[in-house]
């Protein structure tokens, strides 16, 4: 079965995507669980991913960087297999304006769009990443950029043994940008002028647009970003890969302050809510970022509302199992896997698993402007 990408939004839902009413239900009244090993095979990689999914690799294995855990992108898209075996990418089912509208929530389309919003990962960064920095949404339009502009969310998981394990963020304090783009001019190691942080488990660094950002080798973390690959590399460590010093030039911020003040704004915390179990951590754009945590044993599931929007679920630690409150699916989510919980699947509980183990989960949705979001 495939995806005639002529059809017209406005087609009925089962003849545009050729689909039963019952494959409809698969995909709006539970979980999404999609096809895994959607691995970006980027040189700074390694196969650490392939072991914290349980998957089977060997030498002749790509290097996995990166997993596009839940992604609308073109360049890496997520994949679904229906039940006849099937496959769609998600980017393809959300053409349709009904099954879109079903899956993401109505509020989120009307303020959103009909392509999925956000992107989620896991990364292993086994060795340095380049110097870059992504544009802000008005740069990107402002150089015709397709991709929006965008910041991003990294949540450090773990760390690899006897390596550095450092983030790079922004400049050191007193470079100027005379003397940044002077050391651009003459493809000098640009680290050399940016502020070295070592990061550590647990530890949450927003990276805003427009500033200048390396992850060197040694860090396994989720990154969490709108639904963009839009990235302008100023310095590679002579790899022979494109960068784009113009653009960068053009989007890095210089406004910002820069040093020790940049790192305190950037670092992020867990903050309580109302709601037991449930954390959340301050974002500066319309993603929402929350962490479930469930204990085993003798405490009470925890209730969670839909807010009548799609919900991106991502075990970090331990196991969780998933329960409907409004229909009759469960599921269960384990360390190192995502589903997407459509707008139409509705509220649940959360209760852990894992006995011997914390167990955790990001809940990755929307804020909706005027309503409870406060975006």
């Amino acid at each position: 079965m495939s995806i005639n990408k002529n059809d017209s939004v406005d087609s009925s839902l089962q003849q545009a995507l050729a689909l039963s009413p019952e494959e409809i239900d698969f995909l709006t009244k539970q979980p999404i669980k999609f096809i895994e090993g959607n691995f970006a095979d980027y040189m700074w990689g390694g196969y650490h991913l392939y072991e914290m999914k349980g998957l089977p690799y060997d030498e002749n294995s790509c290097i996995a960087a990166e997993s596009w855990e839940i992604s609308g992108h073109k360049k890496y898209p997520s994949r679904v297999m229906m039940p006849n075996g099937s496959i769609f990418t998600f980017m393809d089912l959300l053409k349709n304006r009904r099954l879109a509208g079903l899956i993401l929530g109505e509020a989120v389309m009307e303020h959103f769009g009909q392509d999925f919003p956000i992107l989620v990962k896991f990364v292993d960064v086994h060795k340095h990443m380049s110097a870059h920095l992504h544009p802000s949404v008005a740069a990107a339009k402002a150089l015709g950029e397709v991709d929006p502009g965008k910041e991003e969310i990294f949540i450090v998981l773990d760390l690899h043994e006897d390596a550095e394990s450092a983030l790079y963020l922004g400049l050191k304090d007193g470079v100027t940008r005379k003397v940044f783009e002077e050391a651009i001019g003459k493809e000098e190691n640009i680290l050399d002028l940016s502020h070295k942080i070592y990061v550590k488990p647990g530890e949450i660094y927003r990276i805003p647009s427009g500033v200048l950002h390396c992850w060197t080798g040694g860090s396994i973390a989720v990154e969490i970003t709108e639904s963009s690959d839009l990235t302008y590399r100023m310095y590679d460590f002579r790899r022979h890969r494109p960068t784009h010093i113009k653009k960068g030039l053009a989007s890095i911020d210089y406004n910002r302050k820069q040093g020790n003040q940049l790192e305190k704004e950037c670092r992020g915390l867990w903050q309580p809510t109302e709601t037991r179990g449930l954390d959340v951590v301050k974002t500066h754009n319309a993603l929402r970022v929350e962490r479930l945590s469930a204990d085993s044993g003798a405490v009470s599931p925890i209730e969670i509302d839909s807010r009548g929007a799609f919900e991106v679920l991502m075990g970090i630690e331990g196991s969780l199992e998933i329960t409907s409150l409004d229909s009759n699916w469960v599921a269960n989510l384990s360390k190192a896997s995502s589903i997407l919980i459509p707008a139409k699947a509705g509220s649940y509980r959360i209760r852990g698993l894992d006995r011997e183990n914390n167990n955790c989960a990001l809940r990755i949705s929307m804020k909706i402007p005027g309503g409870n979001g406060e975006y």
